[in-house]
C-alpha cells in the first residue's frame, strides 16, 4: 500500500459501458486505472500493486506483460471464477491469486436451466416451425419431454453446481452429483466420486458440466463417457470447453449415440464457422454468454470489498487459487 494507505490498481476493463468500473473507482481506498488491452496495460502497471484481472481476455500477450512489468505487483484478484488463462499464460510466483467464487453461479445455473428446458421442450423445433407458419403440436407429443421425474447428473458441485441442484429440485428432477470427493447436498439425490461417473451415466435423461479446468479435468468426458449415455440423453457444458474431447462429441452425435447436445463452451471460441457443430439439428449452441447480466458486478463487489479488508488486516483472502500447485501439474 502506498504511504498513504491507498492501493493502486490497474482493472481489466471488458466493456466500455461498465458498470464494475464505476463501482470499482468509488471504492475509497483503491485508486483504479483501467485498461482495455495489453499496450495499455503496459503502460500503468510497473508500480501497481494490484492486478483486478478478467480470466476472457488474459492472453499470451497480457501474460508476456505481467511477466515483464508486474513486478511491484501484490496481489492479483480475477473478477472471475475461472483463472486458468492466467495459469496458463504466465502470472508472478510468490503473490496471492484470487478467482471470485460463486459470482457468477447464479446467472450460469439459470442459463443452464434454459438450455437444459429449451431442448427437452424442443423450442427449436417450435421456432423453426413458427418461421414456416406451420402448428406442430402434433409432432411434439412424440418428441417433447418433461423434467419431472428425469434423471440429472451434475459433474461438479460448486456455486454453480450447487444453484443448478436446486433450480433441478424445483422441477421435481432427481439430482446426481459427481465429485472427486462425492460430496452432497440438501438438493441431492444421491452424490458419487468421479470414479463412479460410468456408473450414473446410464441413468442420466441429461449431463450438465460445470467445473473448472484442472489437469485431471481436460478432455474428462470423451468416446468412453459419451458410449456409457443412453441415446436419448442430453449432454450439456456450462463449464469449459477444454473439459470435452470435441471430435468425440461430434462423433456421438452423428453417430445418435446420444439425443443431443447444449453447449454454451467449446474448444475454440468463437466457435469455428467451419465446425460441425453448427450442422446438427440436436444442437443448442450459446456465445459463452451463460454468465452474461450485470448481477455478477454486484457479486463480485461484495467479495472483493471483503478481500480488500483482509488484504490490509493480514487476514487469508476468499478464493484464493494454489495456482502454483496447478501450473506445476501437481
Amino acid at each position: 500500500m502506498g504511504n498513504n494507505g491507498r492501493i493502486r490498481a490497474v482493472y481489466m476493463q471488458q466493456f466500455a459501458k461498465d458498470d464494475l468500473l464505476s463501482r470499482l473507482a468509488s471504492h475509497p481506498v483503491l485508486d483504479v486505472a483501467p485498461v482495455r488491452n495489453a499496450a495499455e496495460l503496459r503502460d500503468v502497471l510497473p508500480g501497481a500493486e494490484l492486478l483486478i484481472a478478467n480470466n476472457r481476455f488474459y492472453d499470451e500477450e497480457v501474460g508476456r506483460v505481467v511477466m515483464a512489468h508486474g513486478q511491484d505487483l501484490r496481489w492479483i484478484q480475477f473478477w472471475t471464477a475461472g483463472v486458468e488463462r492466467g495459469i496458463r499464460f504466465g502470472m508472478p510466483r510468490g503473490i496471492p491469486v484470487c478467482a471470485a467464487p460463486g459470482v457468477k453461479g447464479p446467472t450460469v445455473a439459470e442459463h443452464a436451466m434454459t438450455l437444459l428446458l429449451a431442448s427437452f421442450r424442443r423450442f427449436r423445433d417450435i421456432e423453426q416451425a413458427r418461421a414456416r407458419r406451420d402448428w406442430i403440436r402434433d409432432r411434439l407429443h412424440e418428441t417433447a419431454r418433461t423434467l419431472e421425474g428425469a434423471t440429472l447428473v451434475i459433474v461438479g458441485f460448486g456455486a454453480i453446481g450447487q444453484e443448478i441442484a436446486r433450480k433441478a429440485k424445483a422441477f421435481d428432477m432427481h439430482v446426481i452429483t459427481v465429485t472427486r470427493a462425492g460430496r452432497a447436498g440438501a438438493t441431492v439425490d444421491r452424490a458419487v466420486t468421479r470414479e463412479q461417473l460410468h456408473e450414473v451415466l446410464p441413468d442420466a435423461g441429461a449431463v450438465v458440466l460445470c467445473l473448472p479446468v484442472e489437469p485431471d479435468t481436460i478432455r474428462m468426458f470423451g468416446d468412453p463417457e459419451f458410449a456409457r449415455m443412453n441415446p436419448d440423453a442430453l449432454f450439456i457444458n456450462v463449464g469449459r470447453g477444454d473439459l470435452v474431447d470435441e471430435d468425440a462429441l461430434i462423433c456421438a452425435l452423428a453417430a445418435k449415440r446420444i439425443g443431443g447436445a447444449a453447449l454454451d463452451v467449446t474448444t475454440v471460441e468463437p466457435l469455428p464457422a467451419d465446425s460441425p457443430l453448427w450442422t446438427f439439428d440436436n444442437v443448442l449452441i450459446s456465445p459463452h454468454s451463460a454468465g452474461c447480466g450485470k448481477d455478477g458486478s454486484e457479486r463480485f463487489t461484495a467479495i472483493f470489498s471483503e478481500n480488500i479488508r483482509r488484504y490490509r488486516a493480514g487476514e487469508p483472502l476468499i478464493g484464493l487459487v494454489d495456482w502454483e500447485k496447478i501450473a506445476d501439474g501437481a
